[in-house]
């Protein structure tokens, strides 16, 4: 019996000792399937696998990739020509040159063989060769020099254009964020109103039961509850909606969950109204953008004006094409092209890239304009949504009191259950419109901070997920 039972403790604490391993891993599982995410996170993470930026990142690529092609234009050009030619009789310059060589060679006999003779070339019907050439540009009127910076222009309007869209992109971010911290203390406002108003319910019930309050005082608690459960069905869907979108935004999985504590916390504005105008002069990514298309546009006339210059270039070339005994020829030159006349089309070709320069100008004008504008709106916004924040967190301490109050008075029969109801209703309205504020009061600043061209500073190097 004795080895029996040793068998059977053993058999049981590996038994005992597998499963707590097991459980253990499972819930080591399920902690790590719901991460902990920050704002700084969130924004990070949408920097790393956001679609659309990866999208306008090779649109840096692709600009860098033309540079390389304007500045390689100021290079040799070197090419190959090979041919092979079968021909169903022989050709007429191919007599002709052995009719040549024939009467030379018959008056080499007439001299005395004072003239050299020349071999006849076979009745060959193949002929064949290559041909190898060089081009080196000297001078094109500006017009590589014009289009090298014009590329570079490009580029740093890519560059721009890449700044812009993580000015946005953190905006976007932000945004979805502090809608889902909105939506989930909605989503608990809510949950303590349907709790409170389900104690609110049994305790109508029971003062009915004692013949204390009507039943219109337990139907009018039921029909409260009915309607404060529907509005928790919408809270919890906003809530998943939310969700999907800050998701989207991030470039995840849509179906991805992260424990967000997301704690909404107000200051004072930092800057007044004019150094913010004064930020976005120096740091919107838009005006960067638009000063390197007034640049391309600017070396566009340039490459117009280039076709009433002469371009001038360095040509050599070798070719050895054969009839037999052909021998092969070089020669080198300097090329030289100066177009005379075009019926105007170099002329309304240069009017047309002025007229493009004017209209990119006039988009900057404009662009300084709308930076402005964003600027005092998003400003003023944030002033607004500031002094919401005091008013309704008064309101709350107000519908506190007078809830209390109310309570009180249902419990001692001194007042009916719609005063009751009144002030629950009151409560939980005075609770959605605080954090409302809250919320309006952080997506005003962050759309402040993009208004600026302050976005892209929120971009986190370190593990975006904790």
């Amino acid at each position: 019996m004795r080895p029996c039972s040793q068998y059977f403790w053993l058999s049981f604490c590996l038994t005992v000792g597998f499963c707590t391993f097991a459980l253990s891993d499972i819930c080591r599982a399920e902690d790590q399937s719901i991460k902990s995410l920050t704002l700084d996170s969130a924004i990070s993470i949408a920097f790393n696998s956001n679609l659309q930026r990866r999208i306008i990142k090779t649109d840096i690529t692709v600009a860098q990739d033309k540079t390389a092609q304007a500045s390689s234009a100021f290079g040799p050009e070197l090419t190959l020509e090979g041919g092979y030619y079968h021909y169903n009789e022989e050709p007429a310059m191919a007599q002709i040159g052995k009719g040549l060589i024939e009467l030379n060679n018959g008056l080499s006999v007439l001299t005395g063989g004072q003239t050299p003779r020349m071999a006849v070339p076979n009745d060959s019907l193949n002929y064949y060769g290559f041909q190898i050439s060089i081009t080196q540009p000297l001078y094109t009127g500006n017009k590589l020099t014009a289009a090298k910076k014009q590329a570079e222009a490009n580029e740093e309007s890519a560059e721009a254009n890449l700044a812009v869209s993580d000015n946005d992109l953190v905006f976007a971010v932000k945004r979805a964020y502090f809608t889902v911290g909105l939506c989930r203390q909605l989503l608990s406002t809510m949950d303590e109103a349907v709790a409170s108003m389900e104690d609110h319910v049994k305790e109508a019930e029971g003062y009915y039961r004692a013949n204390v309050v009507p039943k219109l005082d337990v139907l009018r608690a039921q029909e409260r509850l009915a309607e404060l459960k529907q509005k928790q069905l919408s809270a919890r869907n906003n809530v998943v909606l939310a969700e999907r979108l800050l998701n989207y935004n991030m470039g995840v999985d849509l179906d991805t969950e992260y424990s967000i504590d997301c704690e909404m916390k107000y200051t004072p504005l930092a800057m007044d109204l004019d150094r913010c105008r004064s930020e976005a002069l120096s740091s919107r990514p838009e005006l960067g953008a638009i000063n390197a298309k007034i640049e391309m546009a600017r070396q566009g006339v340039t490459i117009a004006e280039s076709v009433n210059k002469p371009t001038v270039a360095l040509v050599a070339d070798r070719h050895n094409y054969r009839p037999e005994n052909d021998a092969p020829s070089t020669r080198v030159g300097v090329v030289a092209t100066f177009k005379l006349f075009d019926n105007g089309m170099t002329k309304n070709k240069v009017k047309e890239a002025e007229d493009r320069l004017r209209q990119t100008e006039t988009g900057k004008e404009q662009l300084l304009q709308g930076i402005m504008l964003e600027v005092e709106q998003s400003y003023r916004n944030a002033e607004s949504s500031l002094k919401t924040i005091d008013v309704s967190q008064k309101n709350i301490d107000t519908a506190q009191e007078a809830l209390r109050a109310a309570k009180a008075r249902y419990n001692v029969g001194l007042s009916t259950s719609l005063e009751r109801l009144d002030a629950e209703l009151a409560m939980t309205q005075a609770k959605t419109s605080y954090i409302q504020a809250l919320s309006m009061y952080n997506i005003a600043m962050a759309e402040l901070d993009r208004a600026i061209g302050k976005g892209t500073e929120q971009i986190v190097k370190s593990d975006p997920i904790r």
